[in-house]
């Protein structure tokens, strides 16, 4: 995984990084007050011999000091020193208890014995270790041999008595409210990365590149408002949203530059895709470079094209392929561009299609118009595309960000590549707008209202035909 894989997924899942992080750290510092104040307390003995006049004496007894203090200092927890202390005190608590709350530490190359006591009590935690301090130094001097005056020839002094502490020194709620952000932290991570590789939703580029070889000709923006019956193109037209559509015009005047695309069809891999309203855009970012566009509904099963635009569904193309209409009856005329809707919904759309007829009336719209979109069916559940696709110059597939699964778009490839149809590539549908764009493409917040016929606004920019070489017909 690249780490710009990584930055991607946190920023996807900001929230659950931000959210489960706040929340190890609320519950550490929860937990960090429920636990007791521990004191920690410490007093220094020094041990010293009382053998020897002379230097040679002197160094012996300092040698054999620093050999025994170590054996001195594990002595400091043994029943031998803690019953007594438990005697004075007048604990309740075990001897084993006892030992768990000191510890004892010789600093290196010294002869000083450090007692520590821990309690929950500041008074009790240094009152605990000046009892072992000095039980310690009772019990060297009775086991310590007798120097010659019938003396102990091993000597424990106190040199620094405990004292009461002014703070506890645990619980660290600092340190545990940090302990808790990093688990909370790593617990966030886990999820995203878990959620990124069992969830099969299409997100990004790399994700269709995962499954296809398809390029991304445009990702399509979302739009903020509230859907329309009609098209942000025509509502709209200086937003960031029609301006995807104007970028996959553009990159599809470079996918044939030998032969221009003439009929192009627009499919997804199953419903709710957006496969209309990119054919729609499509046409219409198409039409602004002056060329005569149609755009065909030959979604016969649940037509959409005639609903967005609000025009009469009566006549169209089912009516063409059972011959009882003509072009000049079926097809409306808008001031943008030319619409054939889908007609009356037939009892048999897919043999209507792979008919003689269907290659009939696709090479006969051909020769009256530059550019033909044809919005089909999902290929998923029906196969009523896949004549479409075959006799069509080439099939965008439409995905929907974070809706679309990548079996979903491999399977929908597959059935394109089995009946050899050219495939130009997929455009991602509901994807968010980048404020970065926004100094050259304004997001107005207009409400997008139905459009009828007659009424299209129709944008004029400089001419880029995606049917090079081709002359408008006159309307």
């Amino acid at each position: 995984m690249e780490p710009n894989d990584v930055s991607r997924i946190v920023k996807r899942y900001w929230a659950a990084v931000v959210l489960l992080s706040v929340l190890g750290g609320l519950v550490a510092g929860l937990f960090a007050l429920s636990i007791p104040d521990s004191f920690r307390s410490t007093s220094r003995l020094f041990v010293s011999t009382q053998r020897g006049q002379s230097v040679q004496e002197l160094v012996q007894g300092s040698t054999f000091t620093q050999d025994q203090v170590l054996s001195y200092s594990e002595l400091a927890t043994s029943p031998v020193v803690l019953d007594p202390v438990r005697a004075k005190l007048r604990l309740t608590t075990s001897t084993a208890a006892l030992a768990r709350q000191i510890s004892v530490n010789v600093p290196l190359n010294t002869v000083i014995i450090e007692v520590t006591a821990v309690s929950g009590s500041a008074a009790d935690a240094a009152v605990l270790s000046n009892a072992v301090s000095d039980s310690l130094a009772t019990e060297v001097e009775r086991l310590a041999p007798l120097g010659p005056k019938n003396e102990a020839s091993v000597v424990l002094t106190k040199v620094s008595p405990a004292n009461a502490p002014n703070a506890p020194f645990a619980p660290d709620t600092k340190v545990y409210v940090l302990i808790g952000l990093a688990v909370g932290f790593a617990v966030a991570l886990l999820y995203a990365f878990a959620r990124e590789v069992l969830d099969t939703r299409i997100q990004h580029d790399g994700d269709v590149a995962r499954v296809a070889d398809a390029p991304v000709l445009a990702s399509l923006t979302r739009l903020s408002t509230r859907r329309s019956s009609s098209s942000v193109m025509l509502t709209d037209p200086q937003s960031s949203a029609a301006e995807s559509y104007r970028l996959l015009r553009t990159n599809l005047e470079f996918m044939e530059v030998d032969a221009p695309l003439r009929t192009i069809v627009v499919t997804s891999p199953s419903s709710g895709e957006g496969k209309t309203t990119t054919a729609l855009g499509l046409a219409l970012a198409v039409a602004e470079s002056g060329v005569r566009v149609l755009l065909v509904d030959a979604d016969l099963r649940r037509p959409g094209v005639a609903g967005r635009l609000q025009i009469d569904p009566g006549r169209g193309l089912s009516s063409m392929l059972i011959g009882q209409a003509d072009v000049a009856q079926a097809v409306v005329r808008l001031d943008a561009i030319d619409v054939l809707p889908a007609g009356p919904v037939p009892p048999n759309p897919n043999q209507l299609l792979n008919s003689a007829a269907a290659e009939s009336l696709i090479a006969e719209l051909g020769r009256q118009y530059d550019i033909i979109v044809i919005d089909t069916a999902p290929l998923l559940p029906v196969t009523d595309t896949l004549p479409l696709s075959k006799l069509a110059d080439g099939t965008i597939v439409v995905i929907r960000t974070g809706h679309t699964r990548r079996t979903q778009l491999r399977h929908a490839l597959e059935a394109l590549n089995t009946i050899h149809a050219p495939v130009l590539g997929v455009a991602m549908n509901r994807v968010k707008a980048r404020k970065r764009g926004a100094y050259y493409v304004q997001d107005t917040g207009v409400r997008e209202e139905p459009v009828r016929p007659g009424d299209a606004r129709r944008r004029r920019a400089s001419p880029v035909p995606v049917a090079s070489g081709s002359t408008p017909a006159p309307r």
